[in-house]
């Protein structure tokens, strides 16, 4: 894998693309914005889990299962635009609904293997390890779904033969996307220091959407790398 091509291809398309899809991604961070129960708002770091759910409320939990939904579609059409926009073909909705199929059953999957881990294993950590590595292998079954819309069933196999092949190269790219979500985060913070002065409270907004671009480029970057590596 070449790095430095893969990220001269996404700077590109970056560039090329970013107008065009800038509006979703503002239509987004309003809508995670006000989906965002007023309880997770307000979060203290020293809150745990047993007092966060004793205090949501019905209409929290109503607010949070949109705000889920409306990431999983979020997702689904911020990456089916990349594939389909890299290989010039047209976005078809009836694609992101067979995405979105892909995504309930890594997610079911992933969810039901936390559960078997935590019953035979009682470290915590590990369970979580364990967890990010299967996630890491069923990841790109993601993208072969757009691309390739085939059965549920092979595209998790396809990902985990794709992840097999390539792990030296994929381990480059989650350090990289480390790397880069520190750099952008920091950046942003930094940033939004000054927009509070200006916008206020709603410099929230402002803040995610300049995150949320950031996170687009690094999209693009890991959709680049699965084609090279289909390639191969």
């Amino acid at each position: 894998m070449n790095i430095e091509k893969i990220l001269s291809k996404s700077a590109s398309k970056f560039r090329e693309t970013v107008r065009s899809v800038t509006p979703l991604i503002i239509l987004y961070t309003i809508l995670s914005y006000i989906f965002t129960p007023s309880i997770l708002r307000d979060l203290q770091i020293e809150q745990n889990l047993d007092n966060l759910m004793s205090e949501m409320k019905n209409h929290d939990i109503f607010s949070s299962l949109l705000l889920v939904l409306t990431f999983s579609f979020y997702t689904i059409f911020i990456n089916q635009f990349i594939i389909t926009n890299i290989k010039k073909q047209i976005f078809k909705i009836s694609d992101s609904i067979s995405a979105l199929t892909y995504m309930l059953v890594m997610f079911i999957l992933l969810f039901l293997l936390f559960l078997f881990l935590v019953i035979i294993i009682p470290i915590p950590d590990l369970v979580i390890l364990f967890i990010l590595i299967l996630y890491v292998y069923t990841f790109f079954g993601f993208y072969i779904k757009i691309d390739t819309q085939k059965s549920n069933l092979e595209c998790l196999l396809n990902s985990y033969i794709l992840c097999l092949k390539n792990l030296k190269n994929i381990f480059k790219l989650i350090l990289f996307h480390i790397l880069a979500i520190i750099i952008i985060t920091y950046s942003i913070v930094i940033l939004g220091l000054f927009t509070s002065q200006i916008a206020g409270s709603y410099s929230i907004i402002l803040i995610n959407i300049l995150f949320y671009i950031a996170s687009y480029f690094l999209s693009i970057v890991w959709i680049y790398a699965y084609f090279d590596f289909k390639q191969k």
